[in-house]
């Protein structure tokens, strides 16, 4: 049997939970007022999920949840809260939370997910110490996650990004999976001429019972050994592709392959935020271009400001060749980063992406074909 702990001063959020979860097998239910109550409760009776309720104080339940994560035997921690946004998203994964899911909705459930979730994660983690095969705390995590980002259209991030994944997957045997995150224009699909019969969408409509192996079903292959999670295939679905069900798919993904690639939409969104916060490494995408310029470096000093610090950023410059009357130089300086990979201009791209075959491979001994290839290489650590 788990017992799952439930913080919060609402008899009826509690008795929701009660309802929810009274059909679940080897699950107790127990229940406190106060989140150092939860904390003392865990402990001692060897809880298996403390969950945050929605009345607990943002900053009481983060300490608690950074307290129980800090144990020798790890608990479990799930918050709700009536609002989910990037910053307390950020703020929960930071503290070791298992997943953050909002209260609002008739049917909670999210929050039953969530709970669920981190209840069989904690059943197996015992299991394995108590068998012997625990592996070590820092295991869970396998795959480096790189995101490829710019919040200007155009300057040839998709491209970048399917590119990277295909010499990841093509020319170094790697494992990789990319994310189109561009929830409602990704053109991953069709810059791979894949076809969307599975995606991201499909994967969270069943965050309730995702698991790594069922998340596999929702990969679609592409002939380079690539696997891709493609971007809603109805604009409107973007909605219910949440940040707490995003960070839980990144975080199974990053469970079955080498690298998981970001691709994302060309703003500032929490989708976006929740891909840089979960993040080794950022690919910032700009252009030999003033607007381009002006928008990485805006959006680079407003990443500081949130304190997105969690992975070193690289700035690549797309069409470095360009002939504008700038120079690379000029483009450092002004946007105070160096850059660390140039991709030149080429009339090999617009074809390869009206093929639908990635450059690397339609055109691989071209010199943007080998400066994305060496990209991959960077991002592998194989230079």
């Amino acid at each position: 049997m788990g017992l799952v702990v439930v913080a919060d001063r609402s008899p009826e959020f509690v008795g929701r939970l009660e309802t929810l979860l009274e059909r679940e097998e080897g699950i107790t239910l127990a229940s406190v007022v106060s989140a150092p109550g939860a904390v003392e409760t865990a402990v001692k009776e060897q809880a298996h999920v403390v969950v945050f309720g929605p009345s607990i104080q943002i900053d009481a339940a983060i300490a608690a949840g950074e307290e129980l994560a800090s144990r020798s035997r790890p608990i479990e921690s799930v918050l709700v809260a009536q609002k989910v946004t990037a910053e307390l998203l950020r703020m929960a994964m930071r503290a070791g939370f298992r997943d953050v899911v909002s209260s609002e909705g008739s049917t909670y459930g999210d929050v039953g997910a969530a709970i669920r979730a981190a209840h069989e994660i904690a059943v197996r983690s015992r299991t394995a110490e108590q068998s012997g095969t625990a592996e070590a705390p820092t295991a869970s995590k396998k795959a480096k996650i790189v995101t490829v980002f710019s919040t200007k259209g155009g300057v040839g991030k998709t491209v970048v990004a399917t590119n990277v994944c295909v010499a990841l997957a093509h020319d170094l045997k790697k494992s990789v999976a990319l994310v189109d995150l561009d929830l409602e224009f990704g053109d991953a699909a069709i810059m791979l001429k894949l076809e969307p019969a599975r995606t991201i969408y499909d994967a969270a409509q069943a965050i309730d019972r995702l698991d790594t192996e069922m998340l596999k079903g929702f990969l679609v292959e592409h002939s380079s050994g690539l696997k891709a999670l493609l971007a809603p295939r109805r604009s409107e679905d973007a909605e219910s592709v949440t940040t707490a069900r995003i960070s839980r798919i990144i975080g199974l993904l990053a469970e079955i392959v080498d690298f998981v690639v970001i691709d994302t939409a060309g703003r500032f969104d929490e989708a976006v935020l929740t891909a840089i916060d979960r993040s080794d490494e950022v690919l910032a995408v700009a252009t030999m271009e003033v607007p381009s310029i002006k928008n990485t470096k805006v959006s680079l000093e407003k990443l500081k400001q949130l304190g997105y610090r969690n992975g070193g950023v690289s700035l690549v410059l797309n069409r470095s060749n360009s002939k504008v009357f700038l120079e690379v130089a000029e483009v450092e300086r002004v946007i105070g980063a160096r850059i660390t990979a140039r991709i030149p201009s080429d009339l090999a791209v617009p074809r390869s992406v009206n093929k639908g075959v990635p450059v690397v491979i339609d055109a691989p001994k071209s010199a943007v074909a080998k400066s994305l290839v060496e990209l991959a290489r960077n991002i592998a650590g194989d230079t």
